[in-house]
């Protein structure tokens, strides 16, 4: 037996109610350790120990967007929220990259080493700390390369920063001390 086109919106409500029962998420939305889960969570600006200047802006704006993507929280200021990512930007590197076999240089590479940390803002208790180093490179005969090469390296990086600090604190075996 065949839908009719009548039916077929019906049959769409139907199908997405039915999904939304499964327990279907889009995000991930960790349990704290005292057994709250985590509505909320706000993202400061990482500090800057590099040569660099303003490096850590576009890193704000990457972990931000990467929060967007990934996390099923609300994002707020770090004041006002569950979690809070913080963290520092420790090095940035701009080195050669590729050789061709006449060993002519035709890369450069960008090194960003950043450490970072999510707390529990209410308790001020570190949940889970990471360090991230991302290697982009990119071909030197690409006009315009460095600002598109430094803002993947810092997509990179925030994705990382991100997903392996949620992610840990949601699918850990054991839950993160107390105090």
């Amino acid at each position: 037996m065949r839908p009719s086109r009548r039916m077929l919106p019906t049959l769409v409500v139907l199908g997405a109610g039915l999904l939304g029962a499964c327990g279907y998420r889009t995000g991930l939305r960790p349990a704290m350790p005292d057994g709250r889960t985590a509505q909320s969570i706000g993202i400061e600006i990482f500090g800057n120990e590099t040569l660099l200047p303003n490096l850590e802006q576009p890193l704000h704006a990457a972990t931000t967007k990467s929060a967007r993507r990934f996390l099923d929280l609300e994002l707020r200021s770090p004041g006002r929220s569950d979690l809070v990512l913080r963290g520092s930007i420790k090095d940035f590197r701009r080195g050669e990259g590729a050789r061709t076999p006449d060993n002519l240089f035709v890369e450069t590479r960008d090194v960003i080493l950043i450490e970072a940390a999510l707390v529990d803002r209410a308790r001020g208790v570190e949940l889970g700390t990471t360090t991230v180093e991302t290697i982009v490179g990119s071909a030197i005969d690409v006009p315009g390369r460095e600002n598109v090469q430094r803002e993947r390296a810092l997509k990179v990086a925030a994705d990382q920063i991100v997903l392996s600090l949620v992610a840990e604190l949601q699918y850990r075996d054991t839950p993160p001390p107390l105090d």
